[in-house]
């Protein structure tokens, strides 16, 4: 049988067309200048991300944050220290400082990298996720917080879970006393990591509840924060005494709203942390709740929506009202003058001779004593002086426009002696 290699020519010389087997490269890890290539690679990257994309970790008393706003009682506690002083509004705040606000009190936070937080009553947080070095901008030990992130994604430590917002995301942690933690998202994105390993991602107007041994319950769809419709923001309504409503508040209805919760309060500051509110309505049922007895003043008020399992949304923005302290003017209907009428209510003589003649009339009449003229006010109330006759009575007419009239005769008081 012929063999099917190919045949080499005498000379040793191979044809143009021939292959010639390429002797195999050692291994990178073999080759000293592929070693030195990916090194310096490696190198370059790590570089850029330290000094160009790596945001450090701001060390233990570090300032990262100060006071915009204090309501009430709220105490801090600095780094390392093992004292509490009160809160002043434009304190600065450094990792590991705590936190601590009392009932009806609350604070708001702002930290150096565009985030803040509006920390309610009965509240502690620590700055930097514990008095030790954490990579978490806070760590809400326990109470409520409402928190805004701003252009980096950020890390918040609670008891039994650890939550990562990214950029421009909104929202709410509670701890409550069982140790179950609430994580509420109105707006962004958050990767909610609990301490038995599982993650919950939630998006826009999502929660989700985890126990008090880090066990996550289903994601749950929020309600939306309702607009307020009425009344309008700046509006000046007149006061109005019981039972009369001096205002009706309304706003509109939202999806998977089943219930709504007003807040109402002098202060604004207590309208936006919801700290001890003068009127805190929850379960209402309809877009509508009126409102009686308020006193003259300036009112704030906000509305959230609750969902059929208890979870309450966003609240709305706050608005504000006025209520006049003048009462709302009694519009009087303009008289029909076809069916005039007159009362007379007392003739006395106020001095020898001069009778005092009082009564009404319909407005616009035309009102004579014993023919003589009297004025008329506006009201339709007259109250006349004139002298007496020697007739035993007087006359009193109210004449309409189109003639018609109406008449009194009332005895003239005997003369005084």
């Amino acid at each position: 049988m012929a063999s099917e290699e190919p045949a080499v020519p005498e000379t040793g010389e191979l044809p143009a067309t021939a292959i010639v087997p390429r002797k195999p490269r050692p291994p990178f890890y073999k080759d000293p200048l592929s070693i030195i290539g990916w090194g310096l690679a490696l190198a370059a990257v790590v570089a850029y991300w330290y000094f160009f994309v790596r945001r450090p970790v701001p060390k233990p008393g570090e300032q990262v944050a100060r006071f915009s706003l204090v309501e009430g009682r709220v105490r801090v506690k600095p780094n390392a220290l093992e004292i509490w002083k009160d809160a002043v509004l434009q304190d600065l705040l450094h990792v590991g400082d705590m936190v601590q606000t009392e009932r009806a009190s609350g604070a708001a936070i702002s930290f150096n990298s565009g985030s803040t937080l509006g920390v309610r009553a009965n509240s502690i947080v620590y700055l930097g996720g514990s008095a030790e070095l954490s990579t978490a901008a806070w760590r809400v030990e326990s109470g409520n917080v409402d928190f805004s992130v701003g252009d980096q994604v950020t890390e918040i430590v609670s008891p039994n879970l650890t939550t990562t917002a990214e950029r421009h995301t909104r929202g709410s942690i509670d701890v409550e006393e069982t140790g179950a933690t609430g994580v509420k998202v109105y707006e962004g994105q958050a990767a909610v990591a609990t301490r038995r390993g599982q993650v919950v991602t939630l998006g826009q107007n999502e929660a989700v509840l985890v126990d008090a041994q880090g066990e996550a319950g289903e994601k749950q769809a929020l309600p939306p924060a309702p607009r307020l419709l009425a009344p309008e923001i700046r509006a000046t309504v007149p006061f109005a005494a019981p039972p009369e409503a001096t205002a009706e508040l309304s706003w509109e209805a939202v999806i998977n709203g089943d219930t709504y919760h007003v807040a109402l309060d002098y202060n604004v500051s207590q309208a936006e942390l919801l700290l001890a509110a003068t009127l805190d309505v929850p379960g209402i049922r309809k877009t509508s709740h009126a409102l009686e007895g308020l006193d003259p003043g300036r009112y704030f008020w906000r509305v959230a929506a609750v969902n059929e399992s208890g979870l309450e949304g966003e609240f709305s923005r706050v608005s504000f009202f006025s209520v006049d302290p003048l009462p709302a003017p009694v519009a009087v209907p303009e008289p029909t003058l076809d069916v005039p009428f007159l009362t007379l209510a007392s003739v006395v003589e106020v001095a020898p001779g001069i009778l005092h003649v009082r009564g009404t009339a319909a407005p616009g009449s035309d009102v004579t004593v014993d023919g003589f003229p009297v004025t008329l006010l506006r009201d339709g109330s007259f109250s006349e002086h004139v002298r007496r006759t020697n007739r035993a009575e007087i006359t009193v007419r109210a004449t309409s426009s189109d003639g018609q009239f109406a008449e009194q005769t009332r005895p003239v008081p005997p003369a005084a002696p």
